[in-house]
């Protein structure tokens, strides 16, 4: 029985001599809840402006609209809406038709009802912008 004793005494000395160093911090509840409330944000941004043909690449037409504000600063990201379905995701004020025939299956030779939402980091979306109309030849 000694022996069996010395062996426990012995781990639980290396358990010791293991957490040496180690410091535990405990925090009351009175401190945990003194901490500033964080602020959420939940003010979508303005809706995208002005949305209309700004150029061409390769005889497709590039779209262009003014940038929306947010109170945070930020516009994390566009969305591209064809026809009611969001289908693309720029980070800037543009879009190449070329890209959404390429990536996401808008096909030649048919119209669409193209418009743009912007979000901020906080998930916020705006409003849609007024949609044009994209003829695709």
């Amino acid at each position: 029985m000694n022996r069996n004793r010395s062996r426990l005494l012995t781990v639980g000395m290396s358990l010791v001599s293991s957490l040496a160093g180690v410091v535990l911090v405990a925090v009351s509840p009175a401190s945990a809840s003194s901490a500033a409330p964080s602020t959420v944000d939940t003010i979508a941004p303005s809706a995208p402006a002005d949305l209309r043909q700004i150029g061409t690449y390769g005889g497709w037409p590039i779209l262009g609209w003014n940038a929306s504000t947010d109170n945070s600063g930020r516009i994390d990201h566009y969305s591209v809406l064809v026809n009611g379905v969001q289908v693309y995701r720029p980070r800037v004020e543009m879009v190449r038709v070329y890209d959404l025939v390429t990536f996401c299956h808008v096909l030649p030779g048919r119209s669409y009802s193209i418009a743009i939402r912007a979000s901020d980091g906080a998930g916020n979306r705006s409003g849609s912008s007024a949609p044009l109309a994209v003829a695709i030849l």
